[in-house]
């Protein structure tokens, strides 16, 4: 009895030796989204959309996670651009013409129809057990034109995983969050930026 209890002892300590063995690194990928199957073309006639790099106002600039043990979940990829990138891509994906700009400056010099801004103020991935990650990411999001501000929404999204702890976990993870958040983004813009492009089309035809 005292034998079977030391190796099933021995086996939970080499199972969590394991874990913390395999866990994810410090240093995180960002990785990137994976293109539609089918590409989208702009519509006829289709309103241009500028999309410019969100400002990134985390209070956590130097790290995008915490391990158990304290330690940061670090990366060497521009967060802003990896998000910004995703929504200007999700947002072609409705048809639109869109661009991109790293200002709003640079943004009004094409003279687009639309013009999308806003801010990362979160982006966090946390392990909180030895099979378990969790995330929050957080995003203000301005539509308008070069003259005026249509819309201003925050979006926010928190998800957690578990299985196997590793450092693909993690990533992927992050990215399907991500995705989670641009996604619902990009289809209420889509919706908004059509919907003004048909109202003004009416306007005109009067």
């Amino acid at each position: 009895m005292i034998k079977s209890s030391t190796a099933l002892c021995l086996t939970i300590t080499l199972l969590l030796t394991f874990l913390t063995a395999c866990g994810p690194s410090n240093e995180i990928r960002l990785l990137a989204v994976a293109p539609p199957k089918v590409s989208v073309l702009p519509r006829p006639n289709a309103p241009s959309v500028a999309v410019v790099q969100l400002k990134d106002e985390r209070n956590e600039q130097g790290a995008i996670g915490e391990r158990r043990d304290g330690s940061s979940f670090t990366t060497s990829a521009n967060a802003t651009l990896w998000v910004s990138h995703a929504l200007a891509d999700q947002l072609a994906t409705h048809g639109l013409q869109v661009s991109y700009a790293t200002s709003i400056e640079q943004a009004k010099r094409g003279n687009p129809d639309f013009i999308v801004w806003g801010k990362l103020t979160r982006l966090w991935l946390k392990e909180t057990s030895a099979t378990n990650l969790e995330t929050k990411l957080e995003a203000v999001i301005n539509l308008g034109t070069i003259d005026r501000r249509i819309m201003y929404e925050p979006n926010k999204v928190a998800e957690s995983r578990g299985g196997l702890p590793s450092s693909s976990a993690a990533e992927e993870l992050l990215r399907d969050s991500m995705v989670d958040l641009v996604e619902p983004m990009a289809e209420k813009l889509a919706k908004i930026i059509w919907n003004k492009r048909s109202t003004s089309q009416v306007s005109e035809k009067k």
